[in-house]
Parts: C-alpha cells; sequence; structure tokens
C-alpha cells in the first residue's frame, strides 16, 4: 500500500513540475513576444517601423514640394504661351 502512496506523491510531483514548467514556458513566450514589439516601436538605425515611417514622410513632403514646383513651372509655362508676342 506505501508502494502505491509512493507512486501517487511521485505522478504528482511530475505533474506539477509539468504544470509549472508549461506556465513559465507561456509567460516567456509573452515576454519575447513584447521584448519585439517594443524593439520594433523603438528606433534603431532605420529598421523600426518608427524609422521606416519617418523615412516615408520625408520622401512624401519631398515629393509634395517637387510637385509644387513643378505646377508652378507648368503654370509659368502656360501663362507665357498665353501672352502675345
Amino acid at each position: 500500500m506505501d508502494v502505491l502512496v509512493y507512486l501517487g506523491a511521485g505522478a504528482a510531483a511530475v505533474l506539477a513540475v509539468g504544470a509549472v514548467g508549461r506556465a513559465a514556458w507561456g509567460l516567456n513566450r509573452r515576454i519575447v513576444q513584447i521584448v519585439d514589439l517594443v524593439q520594433e516601436l523603438s528606433p534603431d538605425s532605420g529598421r523600426s517601423i518608427k524609422d521606416q515611417v519617418s523615412r516615408t514622410a520625408s520622401e512624401v513632403i519631398a515629393m509634395r514640394s517637387a510637385l509644387t514646383d513643378l505646377c508652378r513651372r507648368f503654370d509659368d509655362h502656360l501663362s507665357d504661351r498665353a501672352r502675345p508676342e
């Protein structure tokens, strides 16, 4: 009878260790995911989403400036042709 009690206690201990290990593994995975997200959102020499959005925004501003200049030049060209010579 004592053998069965010891085997039951051993099995319970193994199950408890497995449950604690599984919980620790799940917690570790969550921590790794959070760290990955924080690294993705922090600036790091162009690899993060924040850096890519900033770079894209500056490129859009440059294109808008170039397009405005092109429109102004085109309007000037059309107004020069409309003048009688």
